[in-house]
């Protein structure tokens, strides 16, 4: 679907009564050419094509040629040729971290009950860069701040240590961090760390979003094209974003089956909807 976590269909569809009015989040023009230029299915796009986009949005000219120099000065954005953009050095790893949903549960492995913990208090929290950073690193990776400046999640990831450490390095946290792996934490319950991911919160979205994409796909058919396409682009928008920022929490901690049936429903709703959005795209001068 030409969509990673962050895309939306134009202003003009965004009062259709199809969806409901709390889902209808509007794109900054940095947020609308990032969503567009991280979508499988459009790896590359003429300014011409984004500035038509952007006037969906209501976004005129001058403020979409604006931030796309910006974004190509900073290189989440590069230009192979004139006049035509891609997503640039810097913006890739982030890219392609969001577009990895489809492998979420092969990153889960069996849990034993021991805990990865991560101390960074000595980093300290005056540079914001590193701690906006530092904290998207630990947000895509599922870790909850226990207390202050000591994180952590249950050691079920399908991999060692020492590559949970080079991916959490890679997205931004500090080479400084201490990063351990504890089978026993004296003084602290299971209770006191199963509470830092509200399971009930966790199992009401999954829930929710399985509801949504079934009730979709149910009448997806007797939709216009525009209306189908603003459908699902923001429902599968946000089934997206719920999977990249699930912690991939153990069975005790978590109804695991319902999140593994809503990310395979999920796989189901990318196939239609991408039949839906390359329609749509052809469809627009």
């Amino acid at each position: 679907m030409l969509y990673v976590y962050k895309c939306y269909i134009s202003m003009k569809l965004v009062n259709s009564t199809s969806m409901p009015q709390r889902q209808h989040t509007l794109p900054s023009p940095k947020r609308l050419v990032l969503s567009l230029l991280s979508a499988h299915d459009l790896d590359q796009v003429e300014i011409s094509r984004l500035l038509q986009w952007g006037s969906l949005f209501d976004i005129d000219a001058a403020a979409m040629r604006v931030t796309v120099g910006r974004l190509t000065r900073q290189g989440l954005l590069r230009s192979p040729q004139r006049g035509l953009y891609c997503i640039g050095p810097e913006g890739e790893l982030i890219t392609q971290t969001a577009r990895d949903w489809v492998n979420a549960e092969q990153r889960i492995g069996p849990w034993h009950g021991e805990w990865i913990m991560v101390h960074t208090s000595h980093l300290g929290r005056s540079n914001k860069t590193a701690l906006r950073a530092r904290e998207r690193a630990f947000r895509l990776n599922g870790l909850a701040e226990f207390v202050a400046g000591l994180w952590c999640r249950p050691a079920n990831f399908n991999e060692s240590l020492p590559a949970t450490r080079a991916r959490l390095l890679s997205l931004g946290l500090e080479a400084e961090a201490v990063i351990i792996r504890a089978a026993d934490m004296p003084g602290t319950g299971e209770k006191e760390l199963f509470a830092l991911w509200p399971r009930e919160h966790l199992e009401d979205s999954y829930h929710r979003h399985i509801r949504s994409m079934e009730k979709s796909l149910s009448g997806l058919g007797k939709l216009s094209l525009s209306r189908a396409a603003l459908e699902t682009m923001l429902i599968g928008e946000a089934v997206i974003r719920q999977i990249n920022a699930d912690p991939l929490l153990p069975d005790p901690m978590v109804d695991s089956r319902s999140r593994r049936r809503m990310i395979a429903l999920m796989k189901r709703y990318d196939r239609s909807g991408r039949k839906v959005w390359l329609e749509f795209m052809g469809s627009t001068p």
